[in-house]
């Protein structure tokens, strides 16, 4: 079974063709890069997968299951924006924890894994700034930290790596795989 399946996938807006007939499969385990200019579809497909649009035809399946119908929050998928989408009022703690927290994570257990993943992205000792003070860089390691949080069963990553200095963009790379 696939992790992810998009069967003849298209989007419009309007008159406007984002996405059209578009097909792949990515198995369990598996990397897929989506390349191509801006304006090409890529964030438009990430975004039908999450739940975020709705695809205008074809079939989206995760894990072997119809998305169809299915809100964002019912489809177990971590997402990292290109504009990474934290609330400016939670701190770096409270934004990596929102899922586990919704997901009635024991507190506990939502601890321990905050804290894991604000090791894994470095960024512990920030735990209980607020976003605006936070670098680009920063705030998007804590948008990635809180995707992977969840634990879920697919992740979309739409440029999570482009604010991070070349260093830690190998090791967040290398953490990823």
């Amino acid at each position: 079974m696939d992790a992810v399946d998009l069967i003849d996938v298209s989007k419009s807006f309007g008159p406007v063709q984002a996405v059209q007939g578009c097909s792949f499969n990515v198995r369990p385990g598996e990397m897929l890069s989506l390349l191509g200019p801006r304006g090409c579809g890529k964030t438009t497909i990430l975004r039908m997968i999450a739940g975020f649009e709705l695809p205008s035809t074809g079939r989206i399946l995760i894990a072997g299951e119809d998305m169809s119908g299915r809100r964002p929050y019912e489809r177990n998928i971590g997402i990292v924006f290109q504009d990474y989408a934290l609330f400016p009022h939670l701190t770096v703690e409270q934004n990596v924890g929102f899922g586990l927290k919704y997901r009635g994570v024991p507190a506990a257990q939502a601890q321990e894994r905050i804290t894991s993943m604000l090791r894994l992205v470095q960024l512990d000792s920030l735990r209980a700034r607020r976003p605006a003070q936070l670098s680009g860089g920063q705030q998007q390691r804590v948008a990635l930290a809180r995707a992977l949080a969840i634990r879920p069963d697919v992740v979309l990553l739409d440029e999570p790596l482009s604010a991070l200095d070349a260093k830690l963009r190998i090791e967040l790379r290398a953490e990823l795989n």
